[in-house]
């Protein structure tokens, strides 16, 4: 396949895939809220997306994250709890409605949310109880939720930061490569990527960092496997012209 020209091509004509809202009005969706009518209006905020999206004519592919399973945020009155059965039910309504447009959901593994929780803290003193958590955490439930949807355009989107963030809640620093590379497990379900690198055996990993590729402590297997999976493959940061070129030839030479 040919590179697009990329002079005589808006950005409209140019966009393969998309990333749905992640909030309305200050409050994150969550298509898992018992709250029935905040559900409702968070599902109807995805189809929203997928009608705006026909204005991009090559766009086939939409990112979506997991839904909160705990939210905890002071200015949150209405989705603080949530179901799994709905949130599989949400999923599959919107992955009907993006079919009837020809366009593929992939599902992001979420970060582990470390703010409230002390850079010294070690993982099994962290109290999780106080903190805003996601489903779609830890990769065997990722997987879980792909395959109870259960529909042909509905597959997963990797998120190789996010990965980190999760080895980190992992006490032995030499299991977190480990938990990484589970991520990879099914690369059959996984078709989009958003790559960055992060620090898998210090604090700074418990964060999104965003950093640049082989910069990281990320295992250099884990960059392989990305690099060999049949998906859309997305370096989700820039900082300047010579980085990205330094990426593109690490990339080059795995």
């Amino acid at each position: 396949m040919g590179w697009p020209d990329i002079e005589n091509n808006t950005i409209q004509d140019l966009a393969i895939s998309g990333h749905a809202p992640a909030s309305t009005g200050g409050r994150p969706l969550n298509i898992a809220s018992t709250d029935n009518e905040f559900r409702q209006i968070s599902i109807a905020e995805f189809f929203g997306y997928l009608e705006l999206a026909r204005q991009l004519p090559r766009l086939r592919q939409v990112n979506i994250h997991p839904p909160p399973k705990q939210w905890l945020d002071d200015t949150q009155t209405v989705i603080r709890d949530s179901d799994y059965g709905l949130m599989i039910d949400g999923l599959r309504q919107i992955a009907e409605a993006a079919s009837g447009r020809g366009v593929e959901i992939v599902l992001e593994n979420m970060i582990v949310d470390w703010n409230r929780i002390a850079d010294d803290t070690s993982p099994e003193q962290a109290d999780w109880g106080d903190s805003n958590v996601y489903f779609g955490v830890a990769p065997e439930e990722w997987v879980e939720i792909c395959e109870d949807v259960g529909r042909e355009n509905f597959a997963l989107c990797l998120d190789t930061s996010h990965a980190c963030t999760y080895a980190h809640t992992i006490v032995d620093p030499d299991r977190r490569a480990e938990a990484v590379m589970a991520f990879v497990a099914r690369p059959d379900l996984v078709r989009h990527v958003h790559w960055n690198d992060n620090y898998l055996y210090d604090p700074r990993g418990r964060a999104d960092s965003h950093a640049l590729l082989g910069k990281g402590t990320l295992p250099i297997e884990l960059h392989k496997a990305v690099k060999g999976l049949d998906a859309t493959l997305l370096i989700e940061h820039f900082y300047a012209i010579e980085d990205l070129e330094e990426e593109l030839d690490y990339i080059a030479r795995l």
